[in-house]
């Protein structure tokens, strides 16, 4: 058997799966986030270095939203329908007024507490974020399920990995796209419920995803190339940090970035110092990309602009201290060195 030969048998042996992450009940008032503070990025490593995959891609694509007619439709919509769930149905044979079945399940049980979400998401800025990526490995291996995004979650909902075998959503995956208008999915949520694309978020929630490691979990990672953060310094060199840093983003001149090293602290930090990443999304989309291959996982940062990269990038240098970045190519080198992966999709 030829190398060429073998190498074909060896990627036949593959299995080739994409993914989306959303809400596994479709509760579209649901505002799912990690319960531990700082730690999902490294648990989410530590996930990935234990499931070692041939190649894992995964995105979280965010943006600013305003959808706040929309909630007021979603409110109105569900006031509606739990008065009429209220109206007793009257008997055909015996015409005896009966309560609806509909008042015995989750829908109405849960309908006041879920507008009570909605009014408090309202007066909140709103964030739309996706998770969606791409998993390679042998047929008996792991699957991308073993992420923990099934602890992400709210009273309402939690997430949950829904896996697809459409090789078209490579092309989303490389064009970095995401559902940025989800009102249709609050619009039809009292008629037939289904699981957005990309679901909601506040600032506060957002940040439990978007963050460098932190904690005893971050020390332990074997597959990222870290260092330790930079971001204590003296109080004499404020000035001259600050300048350093806004000169390193001006530097910038790619709409996507890899992280050389990725900070990291032993210690969680306080909810002060992450306080800017509240400002992380921006009205257009950016992107926090984790590639894993070869044992090793590196971190992309994306946006649609330059100018915004800049932006973007100098915010998480005001958090985490100055960082080192390099240029990158859009589609991962694995997927070079894997021409026929369309081929390989089941």
């Amino acid at each position: 058997m030829t190398s060429n030969q073998a190498q074909k048998k060896e990627s036949a042996e593959k299995r080739v799966r994409f993914f989306n992450v959303s809400l596994r009940n479709g509760i579209v008032v649901s505002t799912p986030s990690y319960p531990e503070k700082q730690a999902f990025l490294a648990h989410l490593i530590r996930a990935l270095e234990g499931a070692n995959p041939d190649f894992a891609w995964i995105q979280f694509l965010f943006v600013s939203s305003d959808y706040s007619s929309a909630l007021v439709r979603l409110k109105n919509s569900m006031h509606r329908a739990k008065a009429s769930i209220e109206q007793p149905t009257i008997d055909m044979v015996s015409g005896e007024e009966r309560d609806r079945r509909e008042l015995h399940r989750d829908y109405y049980g849960q309908s006041d507490t879920r507008m009570k979400k909605i009014d408090d998401i309202a007066t909140k800025p709103t964030i739309t974020l996706a998770i969606q990526g791409m998993w390679v490995a042998d047929k008996e291996s792991s699957s991308a399920s073993v992420l923990p995004f099934d602890h992400c979650s709210d009273e309402h909902d939690s997430l949950a990995v829904f896996q697809y075998r459409d090789p078209r959503m490579l092309l989303e995956l490389v064009d970095r796209r995401m559902v940025v208008d989800i009102s249709e999915y609050f619009d039809r949520y009292t008629r037939s419920r289904m699981e957005p694309p990309s679901f909601l978020v506040t600032p506060d929630e957002l940040v439990s995803y978007i963050h460098l490691p932190a904690g005893e979990v971050a020390k332990s990672l074997s597959s990222l190339e870290d260092e330790e953060s930079k971001r204590e310094f003296t109080q004499g060199k404020v000035e001259e940090e600050e300048e350093g840093k806004a000169s390193q983003s001006s530097d910038i001149s790619s709409k996507l970035v890899r992280l050389a090293k990725v900070p990291t602290t032993e210690e969680v930090l306080e909810d002060s110092a992450v306080q800017p990443l509240s400002h992380l999304a921006a009205p257009t989309v950016r992107t926090f990309e984790l590639v894993y291959s070869g044992g090793t996982t590196e971190a992309l940062l994306s946006a649609e602009t330059v100018e915004d990269m800049r932006n973007y990038f100098g915010l998480l240098n005001l958090v985490y201290g100055s960082m080192k970045f390099e240029t990158t190519e859009a589609i991962p080198l694995f997927l070079r060195e894997l021409p026929a992966i369309v081929g390989l999709v089941e």
